[in-house]
C-alpha cells in the first residue's frame, strides 16, 4: 500500500470493532465524527455550547453515561445524525412504496383541487348574484327619478 496513509483511512478503534465484531462505543463514534469534520475540542465546544471539559470527558470515555442534551448538541454542531450515531439506518424505499406514496400524494392533490374548484364555483355564483342585485338597484334607481342616488 505505497502512498496510502493507513492512519487516515482506518481509525484504530474502528479496526478493533471490525475484527472483534463489538459495537462502537459512543465516545468512539463521536471521535470519528469529530475527526471527519476536522474539528478541535475547543471548536466543537464553541459550536455546540458544551463545555470543553465535558467534551474531553465524553470523548475520552471517562463519562459512562453522558447527558443526551450534551451528545445531541455535539452531534448537531458537527452536522451529524443521531440516528446514525445509534445505528439506525434508513432503508431506501422500494419501488412499490414510492408508487404508493406517489398515488397517495396525487389523490391528495386531486381532492384539494376538487375542493378549491367547489369553492371557486360558489364564489362565482355569489358574485353573479351581487352583480344582478346591483344592476337591479341601478335600473330601479334610474326608472324612479324621485328615489335613490340618481334624482332629477
Amino acid at each position: 500500500m505505497a502512498g496510502i496513509n493507513a492512519r487516515r483511512i482506518f481509525h484504530p478503534n474502528l479496526i478493533k470493532v471490525v475484527i472483534t465484531g463489538d459495537k462502537i462505543m459512543l465516545s468512539t463514534q463521536l471521535k470519528l465524527l469529530k475527526e471527519k469534520r476536522k474539528l478541535t475540542n475547543q471548536q466543537l465546544s464553541d459550536l455546540s455550547g458544551v463545555p470543553v471539559g465535558t467534551i474531553n470527558r465524553i470523548l475520552s470515555g471517562q463519562t459512562d453515561n453522558p447527558s443526551f442534551q450534551a451528545v445531541c448538541d455535539m452531534v448537531m454542531a458537527m452536522d451529524g445524525s443521531l440516528d446514525e450515531l445509534v445505528g439506525i439506518k434508513e432503508e431506501p424505499p422500494t419501488e412499490e412504496q414510492r408508487d404508493r406514496a406517489s398515488k397517495e400524494l396525487l389523490a391528495l392533490y386531486e381532492s384539494m383541487i376538487a375542493s378549491k374548484n367547489t369553492w371557486i364555483h360558489r364564489l362565482f355564483i355569489c358574485c353573479c348574484a351581487l352583480v344582478l342585485i346591483l344592476a337591479f338597484l341601478v335600473i330601479f334607481d334610474l326608472v324612479n327619478p324621485t328615489v335613490g342616488f340618481f334624482r332629477s
